[in-house]
């Protein structure tokens, strides 16, 4: 992919990377930025206009933003950032794509890194225990806009200090500086073998996979739900993508929420999502 200084956006459907995507929809119409506001902004501009499977790539967002309105730190050439365009079919519910999409990220990764990576509901990416990656879902008309940032190539010292502890990137933990070209290649073919898995079959597709990377699960967690502060045993998700949680109530079927906490097996404390 060529780019001078001077561009700010480009079609790379004819270049060297799109020639190297081993996908048949994802992907095949992708448009780089050097920098935007926020990819999943951009993408909205396409919901009518642009193909199903439109990738949206930045190399740096300077408004990138990750579930429960936080801001998602996105400097230049340190990180992975786009968005994606599915439209209909869409598998129902929606929320399973989060799922799906969790799944795909780290078969990838995986595939490139060649170490194991961990999942966290609803769709939190970890390496290690702490943070590597977030989904964003959003809906829009009779389409589903997905983004997903990566850490690639971030030091400890690079992350702004209040997220320092939580996050990390595949160098820091690693050492390797990977291309992130060859990481979208790779992500973006295991994606569209979830998101054609998930219209076929549903969560039993990928139940199997999110299971043995689910950090979480058959653990005490601290969950938040709004303003509500739940405590509870982790079953994992059912297969509508709601969290499972086993309470002094009885069982309970989490929407949406964020884990806050959650015991690992063997370890003396919680560890802080």
């Amino acid at each position: 992919m060529r780019s001078s200084l001077k561009d700010t956006k480009e079609s790379i459907e004819n270049s060297s990377f799109a020639s190297r995507l081993a996908t048949k929809w994802l992907g095949r119409k992708i448009i780089f930025f050097r920098e935007l506001p926020s990819t999943q902004d951009e993408i909205k501009k396409y919901v009518f206009s642009g193909p199903h499977g439109l990738v949206i790539w930045a190399d740096r967002q300077s408004q990138g933003r990750g579930r429960l309105s936080r801001s998602w730190y996105s400097p230049r050439a340190a990180g992975l950032y786009f968005s994606l365009l599915l439209k209909e079919p869409l598998a129902r519910p929606l929320t399973l794509y989060g799922l799906a999409t969790a799944v795909g990220v780290v078969q990838a990764l995986e595939e490139v890194v060649r170490i194991p990576f961990q999942l966290k509901w609803p769709n939190d990416i970890l390496l290690r225990g702490r943070k590597l990656g977030g989904i964003l879902l959003e809906a829009v008309s009779k389409a589903l806009i997905i983004g997903i940032g990566l850490n690639v190539s971030f030091r400890r010292e690079d992350f702004p200090p209040e997220i320092r502890e939580k996050a990390t990137s595949i160098f820091e933990e690693t050492g390797l500086l990977i291309s992130r070209a060859k990481i979208l290649r790779s992500v973006l073919k295991h994606l569209e073998s979830s998101y054609d898995l998930l219209l076929k079959e549903g969560f039993s597709a990928f139940e199997a996979a999110w299971r043995e990377r689910d950090v979480a699960l058959g653990s005490r967690v601290v969950l938040r739900r709004g303003e509500e502060i739940l405590t509870g045993y982790a079953l994992g998700p059912s297969p509508k993508g709601t969290l499972l949680l086993k309470t002094n109530q009885g069982l309970t079927e989490v929407h949406s929420g964020e884990i806050l906490m959650w015991e690992i097996p063997g370890w003396e404390k919680h560890r802080a999502a």
